[in-house]
């Protein structure tokens, strides 16, 4: 435990200690960093899941709960396979055998348009703004963004709104955002549009969504909601395909296993349906094994609301976790414990496979030695969503296309705010598969 300022930081690597901040019996003595609001608060708001707290927070994880269920979300593979579709044909048809391409930017920018058209029904392709499209506007305000966080401008009011260091672009691009944002959500309401997929999609299950007293989301709330899901399910799992590409070019037995994998069960087939996901069991394993040694999110903090005490993992003492305490739980380290993992710094996917008969995942050495997606009653919702994607993005980019490192770069993991992504970018050459 440590102290900069005013602010006690506790940094918490052993799994038993993140049972007893993050479970239900101590877990009620945390909420999100106060400063978390004011970094996003911007451009999506104050009243999501990602910020909201105690009732509010209760409340609205309930209403959406659903929306994120496996049945809900089947009929979205759709759009997942055909922005995916679109994606590949545009690199294979603009690159050559020697055009390097950035392997993090190109997936960024297909997830983000992937859960935009999940989220609104509407393409971020449309430019409002001269020769910028939508996701170029959300992708500069989240890196003005970021810029001002380092600096610690948004955590003072008066500097916050000072005209300087970004702040006009964050207010046109804000307001951009939000005009096609209540667009989307007047429209789907009129009836003049509809979702992109067979089913309903996410902006359709909030307008749906009611609580226990039939009561329904308010339109900025709706709004608050449906940005909340672009920022954190873009560019986390964008990462998370970066990792795992770069890993299947260093294990070439691993990319081949996949390949077998993937043509045995998609045969002709160019997009994957539901149903065939469920049989891309390799594909599976070999992202949570990218998952757990490069989580989109490597650290996460929680503030503590209410001065309590948490047990040491022997149980021999107790800690004294004072009111403001910033408790840092760093997934990385974790995820690399030798103590949960065998070989912990493996790239090892056979230890995901799933039993050939119950279908069941391996049993984890420690409920909290796993934690891509944090746990407890703020884990992320869209897990479900995010895996069904990487899975349907994996199995046909290996299906119709080969990647090849460009030699000589310095691939290394960077923190930036929140994600993990390679510091320098990186950078391969793309060719149709032979």
């Amino acid at each position: 435990m440590c102290s900069l300022g005013p602010i006690v930081r506790f940094v918490v690597i052993n799994p038993d200690l993140i049972g007893e901040v993050l479970g239900r019996t101590k877990g009620g003595y945390y909420r999100k960093p106060k400063e978390l609001n004011n970094i996003v608060k911007s451009f999506i708001g104050e009243h999501n899941l990602l910020v909201s707290e105690d009732k509010e927070h209760e409340r609205s994880r309930k209403m959406l709960n659903p929306a994120f269920h496996f049945v809900n979300l089947r009929s979205m593979v759709s759009i997942m396979s055909n922005e995916t579709l679109k994606s590949i044909e545009s690199l294979l048809s603009s690159t050559s055998e020697t055009t390097k391409i950035r392997v993090d930017s190109e997936f960024n920018v297909l997830t983000l348009s992937i859960i935009a058209s999940s989220a609104f029904g509407r393409s971020f392709d449309v430019k409002p703004d001269g020769d910028k499209s939508l996701a170029d506007i959300f992708n500069e305000i989240k890196d003005i963004v970021g810029y001002r966080t380092i600096r610690l401008i948004n955590q003072n009011d008066f500097l916050d709104r000072l005209p300087f260091w970004g702040r006009p672009l964050i207010d046109k691009g804000s307001k951009l955002l939000n005009d096609f944002v209540n667009q989307s959500i007047q429209s789907r309401r009129t009836g003049e549009s509809t979702s992109l997929c067979s089913g309903s999609d996410i902006l359709d299950l909030l307008l749906s969504a009611v609580d226990d007293n039939g009561q329904s989301f308010t339109d900025q709330q709706i709004k608050d909601e449906a940005l909340t899901f672009v920022l954190a399910g873009s560019e986390t799992t964008g990462n998370l395909m970066t990792w795992t590409i770069y890993l299947l070019m260093h294990h070439e037995q691993v990319l081949k296993d996949c390949r077998e994998e993937i043509d045995r069960v998609l045969g002709n087939e160019t997009s994957p349906t539901f149903e065939h996901l469920a049989d891309l069991q390799i594909i599976e394993a070999v992202l949570y094994e990218s998952l757990r040694l490069y989580p989109p999110a490597p650290i996460f903090v929680r503030e503590c609301k209410e001065p309590h005490r948490i047990n040491t993992p022997d149980n021999q003492q107790e800690i004294y976790i004072p009111t403001g305490t910033h408790v840092l739980v760093s997934v990385y380290t974790v995820h690399r414990n030798e103590k949960y993992w065998s070989n912990p710094n493996e790239f090892n996917y056979k230890r995901w496979l799933r039993d050939p008969v119950t279908k069941l995942k391996p049993k984890l050495s420690h409920p909290y030695a796993f934690i891509p997606f944090a746990q407890g009653t703020r884990n992320c919702i869209g897990q479900n969503f995010a895996i069904l994607e990487a899975k349907v993005i994996l199995a046909m980019f290996l299906q119709q296309c080969d990647f090849q490192l460009i030699p000589g770069q310095v691939i290394v993991p960077e923190s930036k705010g929140v994600t993990m992504s390679p510091k320098y970018g990186m950078y391969a050459n793309i060719k149709k598969r032979k």
